[in-house]
């Protein structure tokens, strides 16, 4: 709403983008935890979800489901072109926003469900996580060094930056994912 209210030129093209992207991801959690919650008994207890013993495949499928939701969040690539297009558009609040708190959203979302609830898919999967993390902190990176908008500038920058945390957290060591939550909480 603050894009699409109070953003620049192509606020609505912004904001629409933004809604579809996370409504897309978010839909794909919702039935992820429509179906914890059935598996659970009728809880949503978190407690209860870490506790589900979950085969391979749904467990893949569960985590493919926040994967979803929450690199869209992040933004990882390629789900990341929203991003520059939202920060662009925003008022000065709106990008303030964007990066301090909408993009750890993703990034604790995969600390607090997917990563406890889906431990042996995380890890079947973190090759390729890796992979596009990489990327992003290289690659992306180098993007940003040659924008000439500030937003935009702080757009791809950010989404770097955010390739370290689930860099972080996808290579499973103790001190990796502590620099990753360290980085979130620097980051905004």
């Amino acid at each position: 709403l603050i894009i699409g209210i109070w953003g620049g030129p192509n606020r609505v093209y912004a904001a629409i983008k933004f809604f579809l992207y996370t409504l897309l991801g978010s839909l794909l959690m919702l039935v992820a935890l429509l179906y914890l919650y059935r598996a659970s008994g009728g809880s949503f207890d978190l407690l209860a979800f870490h506790q589900l013993p979950l085969a391979a495949g749904v467990q893949t499928l569960v985590f493919l489901a926040f994967f979803a939701a929450f690199a869209v969040k992040i933004p990882m690539v390629p789900v990341h072109t929203w991003l520059p297009d939202a920060h662009v558009e925003a008022p000065t609040g709106g990008s303030v926003i964007l990066a301090a708190i909408t993009l750890k959203m993703g990034a604790y979302g995969f600390l607090r469900l997917a990563l406890p609830i889906a431990p042996d898919a995380a890890h079947q999967i973190a090759p390729i996580i890796i992979g596009l993390s990489l990327l992003a902190v290289v690659y992306i990176a180098l993007v940003a060094l040659v924008q000439q908008d500030m937003k935009k500038l702080i757009a791809y920058s950010s989404i770097s930056h955010m390739g370290f945390v689930t860099l972080g957290f996808f290579v499973f060591e103790t001190r990796a994912m502590e620099g990753a939550v360290v980085q979130m909480i620097s980051h905004g």
